[in-house]
């Protein structure tokens, strides 16, 4: 299984990460997941932003879907709107995301590019 993020602002803007479940994150079962922080020992590294936590937020593909967790992090994961475009839905538990999503991290927007 393969997926691909595109940042979307900030330093990285542009930048698009592969991931395979084969290879990048945990996969237990038909579960994989991805981390996403500041710290270097995340699976999607976000140094340059320093809203964003050292262990911000979760990736996970499940149940033929992916759905995004915030990891308790001190200023929020958020996903787009889209009623609003001027207002971020805050992740609270955990959300679905679909491919072609944007989310934020910290200051930093990432969109989902394609899920299999």
């Amino acid at each position: 299984m393969q997926l691909s993020i595109m940042i979307m602002s900030g330093v990285d803007d542009g930048a698009l990460l592969q991931f395979q479940s084969d290879a990048d994150g945990e996969k237990t079962g038909g579960h994989w997941s991805l981390t996403i922080g500041r710290r270097d020992d995340n699976d999607i590294t976000l140094k340059n932003d320093t809203f964003v936590s050292r262990q911000h937020a979760r990736l996970h593909w499940q149940d033929e879907r992916w759905w995004l967790e915030d990891s308790n992090s001190t200023n929020g994961t958020f996903t787009e709107n889209d009623v609003d475009v001027f207002a971020d839905l805050r992740v609270r538990g955990i959300v679905p995301v679909e491919p072609g999503q944007l989310f934020r991290i910290g200051r930093t927007w990432l969109r989902l590019q394609s899920a299999e």
